[in-house]
């Protein structure tokens, strides 16, 4: 499921990219982007103001809108966020003759500050929704530091999810085509963390095979905190290279394929993340197998 050699590769290939955007979408030279098309007269300013009452939006609704089944496993602040940022880039892509093939690198770097802010309130907004009566177990965890990184990476992770949601719903003029596309895109993205999470924390098997491979070596046993540990590193250093993976590959496919989006009005980044994301000789011996089976059905309908 994870080819790390070639997912670092995918994560420094774009992140390498995104630096110079964002120095670009905020910069004190307003004359080489258009934010303020996207975002009004003081676009620096109302993309935080809009970033932070998304985030308190989506958070109310968490504390105080209906029950719902799958609570659980949303972000409801960061739904909140991908959604408006999301409606306004695609009123100024959609609506309007002002976008441009060089808008993509300031256009994308815009919505930084909005990922920042969720990823830096999502503990803090946490902690305070658990209330003061169970304090302590917050605060131990946080003392723990495979806990801390497994945390980390959790946040990380909402950037990620963030980062394919926006661009799956900007870059289709079909609002419901988008929709669909997303909603079956991070069902599959939460099956694979959720399966990580499966096998490398609550089995735990990296703590299991190191603790057997150091008693064979020494003939000493692990004790299980350090055993949880090295599940805890293990979690903690593999998603964190998919996330960064999964931001990178999405960037570079975007901006690839942002004069096709303005041309045609539609664009599959998401399974073109997915190809980018999987090993090339694996995709061709696939391709290939897929290609043997057209050829032996066609010749079998034309067997009398």
């Amino acid at each position: 499921m994870y080819n790390v050699k070639r997912l670092t590769g995918i994560a420094r290939e774009g992140l390498s990219d995104l630096w110079p955007a964002l120095r670009q979408a905020f910069n004190r030279d307003p004359t080489d982007d258009r934010l303020d098309q996207v975002y009004g007269p003081w676009p620096r300013a109302t993309v935080i103001a809009l970033a932070l009452a998304a985030v308190m939006a989506g958070e109310a609704f968490a504390r105080l809108g209906p029950s719902l089944p799958f609570d659980e496993y949303v972000h409801w602040p960061a739904v909140a966020v991908g959604a408006l940022f999301a409606a306004l880039i695609r009123r100024y892509l959609f609506t309007g003759q002002g976008a441009r093939e060089d808008d993509f690198p300031w256009l994308a770097a815009s919505l930084a500050p909005a990922f920042a802010l969720v990823m830096l309130l999502s503990p803090l907004l946490r902690l305070m929704r658990v209330g003061p009566g169970s304090a302590a177990a917050p605060t131990e965890q946080g003392a723990d530091l495979g806990a801390v990184l497994v945390a980390l990476t959790d946040e990380i992770g909402i950037a990620a999810a963030l980062t394919i949601a926006l661009a799956a719903l900007c870059y289709s003029r079909n609002w419901m085509r988008a929709l669909i596309d997303l909603g079956v895109r991070l069902l599959v993205f939460k099956i694979m963390v959720w399966v990580t999470a499966l096998v490398l924390l609550e089995i735990g098997i990296v703590g299991r095979i190191v603790g057997a491979a150091v008693h064979a070596i020494t003939g000493w046993s692990l004790p299980e905190w350090l055993k949880e540990l090295s599940d805890q590193l293990s979690y903690a250093g593999l998603l964190t290279v998919a996330y960064l993976a999964v931001i990178g590959a999405t960037w570079t496919v975007c901006r690839r394929s942002f004069g096709e989006l303005l041309e045609h009005g539609h664009v599959n980044v998401l399974d073109a993340v997915v190809a980018m994301a999987e090993d090339p000789d694996k995709r061709d011996r696939r391709v290939d197998r897929k290609k043997r089976r057209r050829e032996r059905k066609a010749k079998a309908r034309k067997l009398p």
